[in-house]
């Protein structure tokens, strides 16, 4: 393989790593989301029915553990508002499919357009797509299982590959 080839191939894994992460952050927010909204539901429509409840006559939880739970329940719609785990999660399922996009870009070069005399034309191309991307960073957790997953496909070059060692 030539040294383009191989650059082209470690941006490729590059691009399916972050590929990864993001749809990894993506799946983590929603996830987020969901347990926070079912959460607020479940301990809001507790208190809905205690009050329904005539053998619930103690005073000290109408006074002191329903006003607690709506208190809790106040924090998770509020967390949900200001935070935005959802709009997140949305976001980096995009970036995710931005990046499957440059990879399949990547791929279309490695198979169709190595030989093309307008190579370095289309590889700067896929550079100048990727540089303008407004990206997010992602969790540390996921990015390295990112990374795992990739490296599983033994698809790759090392990294790197395609400069050569100064020793």
């Amino acid at each position: 393989m030539n040294k383009k080839e191989l650059m082209l191939l470690d941006w490729m894994r590059k691009v399916h790593q972050l590929e990864y992460a993001h749809c990894f952050q993506s799946i983590s927010f929603s996830k987020l989301e969901r347990r926070t909204g079912i959460w607020a539901f479940i301990l809001s429509t507790i208190v809905a029915f205690t009050y329904r409840f005539p053998f619930i006559d103690k005073t000290w939880i109408k006074d002191y553990i329903l006003p607690l739970i709506l208190f809790i329940v106040a924090i998770l719609t509020g967390y949900q508002s200001f935070i935005r785990p959802g709009e997140k999660a949305e976001k980096h399922r995009e970036l995710g499919i931005e990046y499957e996009r440059i990879r399949h870009q990547i791929e279309t070069i490695l198979t169709t357009l190595l030989d093309n005399p307008k190579l370095d034309d289309h590889i700067n191309l896929v550079k100048n797509r990727w540089d303008s991307m407004k990206t997010m960073y992602v969790k540390e957790s996921h990015y390295n299982d990112a990374k795992k997953k990739v490296k599983s496909f033994n698809k790759y070059p090392k990294e790197l590959d395609f400069l050569p060692d100064n020793k």
